[in-house]
């Protein structure tokens, strides 16, 4: 375990602020948090639960189940890495840190889902929003840049939601990190006098 004197502010001005050192440690557990409560949602709520799409639909069933079970452990291998950070860090999570893990996680989540609708959707194929609403995956018919047009407005739905999401992320994230890291420089001012 860390001592506590790890995660005051600094005291000289030569040494590099402890306070970046936690924020950036609060930036990725909160990603990987993220990303793993994303991939999550989206293996239960629409792999499951509403059953409209597999991690990669151009397969046969045994290969889809297989695909979602890949899926499915990828997510709950972040999780359970972003919740030994956060565990093991506990000490460190002052209220300004408290909200930039929360901040980080909506960077995370809106990351993944935007990541998944552009990368996965829509340029290499490997599933859609809604499969339920389109033939087969191999079928060129009625389709718009090679996607079913069926599925433009869910994906159009997805993708903007993500978008809304990281813009949250981010800008809660630079508001909550530019006030920890003012506060601690004025703390570090006065600690010098």
């Amino acid at each position: 375990m860390a001592n506590e004197s790890e995660y005051t502010p600094t005291a000289t001005a030569h040494e590099p602020p402890r306070q970046k050192t936690i924020l950036r440690s609060a930036f990725w557990t909160g990603i990987l948090l993220g990303i793993g409560i994303a991939a999550f949602l989206d293996e239960t709520l629409l792999h499951q639960l509403l059953q409209w799409h597999t991690f990669y639909w151009n397969t046969d069933q045994h290969g889809r189940t297989l695909s979602d079970g890949l899926f499915h452990a990828f997510s709950t291998l972040l999780l359970l890495w972003g919740a030994f950070r956060l565990w093991r860090s506990r000490d460190s999570w002052s209220l300004p840190v408290r909200n930039a893990i929360v901040a980080a996680i909506l960077i995370g989540v809106g990351s993944f889902n935007l990541y998944d609708g552009v990368i996965q959707h829509a340029i290499l194929h490997l599933h859609i929003v809604n499969e339920l609403v389109c033939s087969s995956p191999a079928s060129r018919q009625d389709t718009f840049l090679g996607m079913c047009r069926n599925d433009l407005p869910y994906e159009a739905v997805f993708d903007g939601l993500a978008l809304v999401i990281l813009s949250i992320g981010i800008a809660w994230w630079r508001r909550v990190s530019n006030a920890t890291l003012h506060t601690n420089q004025s703390t570090s001012t006065v600690d010098l006098v």
